[in-house]
């Protein structure tokens, strides 16, 4: 499952440098193995700026600012020191490594975890479930079966979809987390879909797609699934491409940064 993709923005837009953007990596696990994770890694990606950036120019979050805003209508008194966490992220990517070589059969722990995970199980085991189908080695171009890592969730805060920084985002974290696996497996479609008419939902879904493929992400048979088989994507190759893009990104909004105080101080307007 993937945020929904917006339409290129312009980079006035974007709440801060991208180049200042992190990433923290954390693994789920349990040191007695209680829910196979030698078989199931879950791991949690999450973009975000330092603290040191200085977050005047980024709105509070809505739920901070109507708590905020309670406790003021109380008769409360509110720090004006006190800052909104939820503005320093930019993104929170799930991804699970599926490893053969763990203490359950990745066929069943991947049918126990989730009904999504169940789907791809459905789609790339055999029905021995001991290996993966000829369709999906001849397709992957798998020279030894290797493990397989599904990019399980990608969703941006609203402030920064519509810049490309989901597939800059996720092609660090392929290159990070995909060491001996043969593919990589995404399922392109929005994860809120309330509200959509099947045609608005069919949209999103196709930009996902186009999105997704920036990476070397393809369609994978007549599935829903897109795949990307570290034997002809190598994930540290498209790192390089991914870095000449923010820096080119970074460059951008610095020009319009700068463009913006030049008004803003020939007007004598005030800006964060």
């Amino acid at each position: 499952m993937t945020s929904s993709a917006a339409g290129k923005r312009d980079i006035a837009e974007l709440p801060h440098d991208p180049d200042n953007i992190q990433l923290s990596y954390a693994l789920d696990a349990s040191l007695g193995n209680h829910e196979y994770e030698d078989t199931l890694e879950k791991w949690n990606v999450t973009a975000h700026l330092g603290e040191d950036f200085g977050m005047d120019g980024i709105p509070p979050c809505d739920a901070c600012a109507a708590k905020w805003q309670a406790i003021y209508d109380a008769d409360g008194y509110v720090d004006e020191e006190e800052e909104c966490p939820h503005r320093l992220v930019v993104g929170e990517f799930e991804l699970v490594k599926v490893r053969w070589g763990g203490s359950q059969n990745p066929y069943w722990a991947m049918e126990e975890e989730s009904q999504s995970l169940s789907e791809i199980a459905e789609t790339i085991f055999t029905e021995e479930h001991t290996d993966y189908t000829e369709e999906f080695q001849e397709q992957i171009d798998f020279g030894l079966a290797g493990d397989l890592l599904v990019l399980y969730k990608a969703e941006l805060a609203d402030a920064w979809r519509g810049f490309g920084l989901g597939p800059m985002i996720a092609a660090d974290a392929l290159r990070r987390l995909s060491s001996g696996c043969g593919a990589v497996m995404v399922h392109p479609t929005p994860i809120d879909s309330s509200g959509m008419t099947k045609e608005e939902w069919t949209r999103a879904r196709d930009r996902l797609r186009e999105t997704w493929a920036l990476l070397g992400f393809v369609p994978y048979a007549s599935t829903p699934y897109m795949i990307y088989s570290t034997e002809w994507a190598d994930p540290e190759n498209r790192q390089s491409a991914v870095r000449k893009e923010l820096r080119e990104l970074s460059n951008e909004w610095s020009s319009a940064r700068a463009a913006a105080l030049a008004i803003a101080r020939s007007a004598g307007t005030p800006i964060s």
